[in-house]
């Protein structure tokens, strides 16, 4: 089924690259992602019952409330969907700072979306003589314009594809001086957009739903969708039909991405790195620093992060005395942010059903209070209604950089349930947390989710004096594929930028896919390593991707052989770093232990070397590229290649006695 997969993303990438005399390069002007296309074309238009799920920026003239206010505005007055239903109620629309998220069938996304782009009202119908860009589909409509918009579509199409008998040169939009040629880009829309509304009418399922038997089927169902020029061009305009005009619509809409999903970048690890020696040596372990852990929760009632009185004993309370100052809940947060969405349509039909700013709060003109969801998204410590979380990976995550656990705590702990016979130490054994969950039981997320976590970190920061969260680190995969987009500029990796500007360190894992199996040319199955493997939001230039080494012996062992590798896809050094994650040991939901591998681990080492210089040198607070060039700069050459080791394995005693 993988191979069958692959065969038809191959055909539909083929589709997207060359059926353009601009190739590749029109699938990146395009406000629409390839991926999105792709997924589209490989999946259909309703899966499980649902449109996919996509995340809609906003154009940087504007803002998400206003794109979604927009996007609203058009599903309300557009055709209802295919066996009924409120398409503004069955897209789920919820928004950020500057993100919409949104389920949109393929026909919405033509209609509804692409409207709302600079790129449709400028770019699609190609200017002379200093005449004004055109709408097309007010061309399309117009019968005067209609048969010379029809006619060079058609041609052009011919040309394109070669066919026998096209014309040497397709006819203008108009006669005489003034004479207009249709712009490649449109020619590029209408053939990709038209030919996918036609394979998905054949097959409601897309390309996968044909079988994993006969390959050939998928060649022969993309062929019989392309079709004539003509039943292409009727295709894609056929789906603006019922649809609102286009003349007033706000060009508030930069680009379309997938909703992407995201999973969880999976004896003594400390010494490693010499966290100990630098507790010894410079006094410090991570007291009075808060960092924020995005991940799948941290159990507060662990005993490993009590607070400790003056003789050292832990607190017996948990809900007054752990050290996860608190826990907020955004696995959910799209269903309750769109909440905030409908208090904006609300606001704009009060106003009469037209937009008029002064009718909308506010808040919703600027992006999401989040000083008002800040309690809808609070768990509450209390013994009562507190659920720790059930995955446990973003317990072992904390665990790694701020565990104090000793045997002797748990003596008597009926929490405990393994015996241990000495003691886990994280990298900061004082460091206060903030519990920032983004996934389900299950490990899993969404770019939105995580987005929206980010967001709040930095307007919580901004409601305090000084940074109550000094740090975030990111323990989590979102898988990047080069051809789709600028490296490093994906929404989850734009907010990463936003958080690091505003004066937080962002510690993020380079992703566990530097690992590869492959088919030789002799028909073997083989195993190597992958470059340009690493995922987001460790591709953001600012953050401080880690990458996993050996847990005690990294000089022998080197890089895992699971550590994604760089170089981005736009050419920079990364992993920054690298610092143990395999088989390293830490705490479980429930008062347990156990070890994992991945970069997960690697990263709260990182995070752990950062908040004690932050706490030997208060300083740096605010100051995240000052940290991230001193760990860099002082970690060990394990002489490995750059772009599996980066600067190499993090040495925290080096870092502070650097400064």
């Amino acid at each position: 089924m993988a191979e069958h997969a692959s065969i038809a993303h191959d055909l539909l990438e083929r589709l997207l690259a060359h059926s353009a005399p601009g190739g590749a390069r029109l699938t990146q002007d395009s406000p629409i992602l390839p991926d999105v296309w792709i997924d589209y074309g490989l999946r259909g238009s309703v899966v499980d019952g649902r449109a996919p799920d996509l995340l809609l920026t906003s154009h940087w003239q504007s803002n998400a409330p206003a794109l979604a206010r927009a996007l609203l505005e058009r599903l309300a007055a557009g055709p209802q969907r295919p066996g009924g239903g409120d398409p503004a109620a069955a897209a789920g629309i919820a928004c950020t700072q500057g993100t919409v998220a949104a389920r949109l069938t393929f026909d919405e996304l033509l209609w509804a979306a692409l409207p709302l782009t600079r790129w449709w009202h400028h770019y699609l119908i190609a200017p002379d003589h200093g005449e004004p860009r055109g709408d097309v589909l007010q061309l399309w409509r117009d019968p005067a314009t209609q048969p010379a918009l029809r006619g060079a579509l058609r041609a052009a199409l011919q040309r394109l594809r070669r066919e026998p008998g096209a014309p040497a040169q397709e006819p203008a939009l108009a006669s005489g001086p003034r004479a207009r040629r249709v712009a490649e880009d449109l020619v590029w829309l209408v053939e990709v957009a038209g030919t996918l509304r036609r394979l998905l009418a054949a097959h409601p399922g897309g390309l996968l739903s044909l079988g994993s038997g006969d390959d050939a089927a998928l060649a022969d169902a993309l062929a019989r969708a392309r079709g004539q020029a003509d039943e292409v061009i009727e295709a894609f305009f056929a789906a603006f039909d019922g649809a609102p005009a286009t003349g007033s619509a706000r060009e508030v809409l930069w680009s379309v991405n997938r909703n992407r999903r995201g999973g969880l970048a999976m004896l003594r690890s400390t010494a490693t790195i010499k966290a100990d020696a630098a507790r010894q040596v410079f006094g410090v372990r991570g007291a009075k620093i808060r960092w924020a852990v995005v991940d799948s929760g941290i159990d507060a009632t662990h005993p490993a992060f009590r607070r400790r009185d003056a003789a050292g004993k832990p607190a017996a309370d948990w809900t007054r005395g752990t050290r996860v100052i608190a826990t907020y809940d955004f696995s959910r947060a799209r269903e309750r942010l769109v909440e905030s969405v409908g208090g904006i349509a609300g606001a704009t039909a009060r106003a009469g059903g037209s937009v008029q700013e002064t009718a909308v709060p506010l808040t919703a003109l600027h992006g999401i209070d989040w000083s008002h969801w800040e309690e809808r998204l609070r768990v509450p410590h209390d013994a009562a209604s507190y659920r720790p979380p059930v995955n446990g990976h973003g317990t072992h995550v904390a665990g790694i950089l701020a565990a104090d656990w000793r045997p002797e705590d748990s003596a008597d702990d009926e929490l405990v349930a393994t015996p241990r016979e000495r003691a886990r130490t994280g990298v900061c054994p004082e460091i206060e947390l903030y519990d920032i969950r983004v996934t389900d039981d299950d490990g899993v997320c969404d770019e939105f989710a995580i987005i929206a976590a980010l967001q709040f970190i930095r307007a919580f920061n901004a409601r305090h004096e000084h940074l109550e969260i000094m740090g975030a680190n990111l323990s989590v995969s979102l898988f990047h594929k080069v051809a789709n987009y600028a490296c490093g500029r994906t929404p989850v990796c734009e907010e990463c930028e936003r958080l690091v500007a505003s004066g937080v360190v962002v510690v993020a894992a380079a992703g566990n896919d530097g690992r590869a199996r492959y088919v030789t040319a002799r028909g073997e199955l083989d195993d190597g390593y992958r470059s340009i493997s690493i995922t987001d939001p460790g591709n953001a230039a600012s953050v401080i991707t880690v990458g996993a080494t050996h847990r005690s012996d990294p000089h022998t062992y080197g890089v895992s052989f699971f550590s994604s590798r760089g170089p981005t896809g736009d050419g920079r050094l990364k992993p920054d770093l690298v610092a143990p994650g395999e088989k390293v040991v830490s705490t479980l939901p429930g008062g347990r232990e156990d070890a994992m591998d991945g970069t997960s681990m690697a990263a709260p080492h990182v995070s752990g070397a950062a908040a004690l210089i932050l706490e030997r040198h208060a300083e740096f607070i605010g100051r995240p590229a000052e940290i991230k060039r001193i760990l860099c700069g002082t970690a060990v050459d394990l002489g490995r290649e750059r772009y599996f080791q980066g600067a190499g394995l993090l040495d925290i005693l080096h870092a502070l006695e650097s400064i």
